[in-house]
């Protein structure tokens, strides 16, 4: 737990790899495993905080001026309940890199300030994520309506295609650069 070092580290993966390297097949993986390992008691809530807050850290660093530019505006929140946006920040770091413009809610993203929001600002697609099924099961009827008149999409290991396909929305699948990557500028016919 030492963040000089560990934001040491990450620059020179930074200046190494891809973003989209560092991100799918480095950042991804490691979020992985110390979720796995905390979940089994070989690390601590402290780790993966620490860990977190230094990730994320970085990675809105390089988020910065991403609302700019004249590229399609995407709306990003994590689903109500859910508090894990590393995910979300990687896919949106993706899709700048496709040339869209990007607006962060982050976590805990109540259903109505996404249609809020929207309405003030006619993004081209809302992207909506969570860690857990049942946080997006639980809004399942918002998503719906939130999809009637939205570009709506779900993402993050709690989304299936199956709940996508109820709910009008389109699924996000894999890691979020390379996902991001595949991401249509117009909805898809």
């Amino acid at each position: 737990m030492d963040e000089a070092t560990a934001a040491a580290q990450l620059d020179r993966i930074l200046s190494m790899y891809s973003l989209m390297t560092v991100i799918d097949d480095i950042v991804i993986p490691y979020l992985v495993d110390l979720g796995t390992r905390w979940e089994r008691g070989e690390s601590t809530i402290s780790e993966e905080h620490f860990a977190t807050f230094v990730l994320r850290g970085r990675l809105m660093a390089l988020a910065r001026g991403w609302g700019a530019g004249d590229g399609p505006l995407a709306l990003l929140g994590c689903a109500p309940g859910e508090d894990h946006d590393l995910g979300l920040i990687c896919f949106g770091l993706g899709l700048r890199q496709q040339g869209w413009r990007i607006v962060m809610l982050g976590p805990n993203t109540p259903i109505e300030t996404l249609e809020a929001s929207a309405s003030a600002m006619s993004p081209k697609l809302i992207v909506v994520t969570s860690a857990s099924s049942d946080r997006l099961l639980e809004v399942r009827g918002e998503l719906g309506e939130l999809a009637r008149g939205n570009r709506l999409m779900l993402g993050g290991s709690g989304a299936t295609r199956e709940l996508a396909e109820a709910t009008g929305a389109e699924f996000s699948e894999g890691s979020p650069m390379r996902a991001a990557a595949q991401v249509p500028r117009e909805s898809p016919a």
